[in-house]
C-alpha cells in the first residue's frame, strides 16, 4: 500500500507540473518528428548482444574502468545524467536516453560534443535539445495509457515506437535495451538510493551533491527502501517508484528469466534481479566485438 501511494503521488505531481509543457513541446517538435526516425527501428536490432544500462549513481565511480573494456563489445545505453562523466573518461555511449522535457535538461549536455552521438528522446522533449543536437536522434512515445495527451500523441505517431517510463530515465533505458533484444543486460551506477557520502557519481552533473544535502531537504520526498544487503536506505519517492517499476517489468516481461538481467551496481536498492560484480559481467559476456554504430546508422536511414 505504501508503494502504491508513492506511485500515485509521483504521477499526480508529474501531471500537474508538466502537463502544459508536454503539449507545448510536442507542438514545436511535431514537424521534426515526421521526418525523424523512431526507436521502433532499434527494436530487435541487438538480439543476443550484451547491453549495459548506465546510471549516474555513486557506484559508477568504481566501475568506469570496466565500462571502458565493455565498449565495442556491448551496447552501452546511458542516461543523460551520466553522459558527462562517461565523455570525460573517454567512454562514448552507443545511445544516450533523455526523458526530462524541461529546460534544466540542457545542463546534462553542456560542454559535451554531441557530434557522433546517438540520442533517444521523447516526442515531448525540450525543443532546444533536439535543435542543438548534432548527432543522430530517435524519437519515442511515452507509454502512459492513463494520460490522455500522451496517448493521443502516441496514436498520431504509432510508427515511432513506445517506451515505458517508470519514475526515472533509467526505466526508459532498460525498456530500450530489452526491446532491442539485448541479452544479457547489466545495470551499473543504478543505486536508486543514497549512501553516507556522495549522492551521484563524481564528474556527473550532480557530482558535487552530498547525500545528506538531499536527505535533509524540506518536504516529504525522502522515504526508505531495503538495499541489496538487506539494509534500510534513504531514497526519493521517485526512485522508490522506479524500483517498484523494475520489479513489475522483470516479472511481466521476463517471467521465466529467459533473458539474463544483472544488477552490477554492487549497491543500491535494485533487488529483484541477480547480483553480479561488473568486472565479472564484462569478463563473462563482453568478449566479442560488435559494430553497434553501424547497426544504428543502418536503422537511422529513413525515407524523407
Amino acid at each position: 500500500m505504501t508503494e502504491d501511494k508513492h506511485l500515485y503521488e509521483v504521477k499526480k505531481a508529474t501531471l500537474s507540473f508538466l502537463g502544459k509543457l508536454w503539449e507545448e513541446n510536442y507542438r514545436k517538435n511535431r514537424d521534426h518528428i515526421l521526418r525523424t526516425p523512431g526507436v521502433a527501428r532499434l527494436f530487435d536490432r541487438f538480439k543476443s548482444i550484451p547491453a549495459v544500462v548506465v546510471g549516474a549513481g555513486p557506484s559508477l565511480d568504481r566501475n568506469l574502468r570496466y565500462l571502458a573494456l565493455a565498449k565495442g563489445k556491448s551496447v552501452i545505453i546511458a542516461c543523460d545524467t551520466a553522459l558527462k562523466i562517461l565523455a570525460g573518461n573517454g567512454i562514448i555511449p552507443d545511445i544516450v536516453i533523455n526523458l526530462d522535457p524541461q529546460m534544466k535538461v540542457m545542463n546534462f549536455f553542456d560542454g559535451v560534443n554531441s557530434r557522433g552521438l546517438v540520442l533517444a528522446a521523447p516526442t515531448i522533449a525540450y525543443p532546444p535539445l533536439r535543435e542543438s543536437w548534432e548527432g543522430d536522434l530517435f524519437y519515442y512515445n511515452k507509454h502512459a495509457p492513463d494520460i490522455p495527451l500522451l496517448t493521443e500523441i502516441a496514436a498520431k505517431h504509432a510508427e515511432v515506437g513506445t517506451l515505458t517510463p517508470g519514475g526515472t530515465v533509467l526505466s526508459v533505458a532498460f525498456d530500450l535495451a530489452f526491446k532491442s533484444g539485448a541479452d544479457p543486460i547489466a545495470f551499473v551506477g543504478q543505486d536508486l538510493s543514497y549512501t553516507e557520502d556522495n549522492a551521484y557519481a563524481a564528474g556527473s552533473h550532480f557530482g558535487d551533491y552530498k547525500s545528506k544535502e538531499i536527505i535533509d531537504m524540506p518536504g516529504d520526498q525522502i522515504v526508505e527502501s531495503e538495499d541489496i544487503f538487506g539494509r534500510k536506505r534513504k531514497t526519493q519517492k521517485q526512485m522508490a517508484v522506479t524500483k517498484q517499476w523494475f520489479n513489475w517489468a522483470f516479472n511481466e516481461w521476463n517471467p521465466n528469466k529467459k533473458r539474463g538481467i544483472y544488477n552490477c551496481s554492487e549497491g543500491g536498492i535494485l533487488t529483484e534481479c541477480e547480483q553480479m560484480p561488473f568486472n565479472e559481467f564484462v569478463s563473462r559476456f563482453c568478449n566479442k566485438k560488435v559494430n553497434v554504430g553501424w547497426a544504428i546508422k543502418k536503422a537511422s536511414k529513413v525515407k524523407r
